[in-house]
């Protein structure tokens, strides 16, 4: 599986950003269980008590990869959008950033190792949820919040009304991308998704 792009986080040292980018590319080819820190270490061009010393073993050098990777992928999304912005715009907004998230390859790739890897290590798929859907689902879950106590919105269960928004945002159209079962979701597609979800969740949760 390729690696759609190279980037991380500002302020990551060029040493830390070899070993990551290394890691990377060999968790997606062999997998997490195959993969080895000596392997890991000869793509990097360091050595593997290098590795050790920055990330202490081969579990949390996967979370490493999760969490800083993850980090410039969401950047966009916004952190703590104003209850006084009209709900329908911010809605569509932070849908319209999520599906370009889980629509990425690189994302993709992640997931499908996740859930190869799952059965024999479940500690993955939980640094995957945290690092990814987590924080998203935390974050719209907190505007989600401040909506309803400013009484913009009637939304009593903001953790739950998250998840079924994001639910509603990816629809058929992610998991059919994520099988293989057709190409990627056209901007039309897309579109029309992020529209209907963000009117079925207003319709839903608008005060009387």
């Amino acid at each position: 599986m390729a690696i759609a792009e190279n980037r991380w986080p500002a302020g990551v040292s060029a040493k830390r950003r070899a070993i990551l980018a290394a890691a990377e590319r060999v968790f997606l080819e062999v997998g997490f269980g195959l993969a080895s820190m000596e392997s890991i270490a000869r793509a990097a061009g360091v050595a593997k008590q290098t590795i050790y010393a920055h990330f202490g073993t081969k579990a949390a050098l996967f979370g490493a990869t999760m969490l800083e990777r993850t980090d410039w992928l969401m950047e966009p999304l916004p952190a703590a959008p104003e209850v006084s912005d009209p709900p329908a715009e911010t809605l569509a907004a932070f849908a319209t950033r999520f599906l370009e998230i889980i629509l990425h390859p690189e994302s993709l790739a992640r997931l499908r190792l996740v859930m190869a890897e799952q059965a024999r290590f479940p500690e993955l798929a939980e640094v995957f949820y945290r690092s990814g859907p987590g924080r998203a689902a935390s974050g719209l879950a907190d505007y989600l919040s401040r909506l309803d106590r400013a009484r913009v919105l009637r939304v009593p269960a903001p953790e739950l009304a998250a998840g079924q928004f994001l639910g509603m945002v990816r629809g058929d159209l992610f998991l059919k991308h994520l099988l293989g079962l057709g190409p990627k979701p056209t901007p039309a597609e897309l579109k029309a998704s992020v529209q209907t979800a963000v009117r079925n969740f207003l319709v839903a949760h608008t005060r009387a």
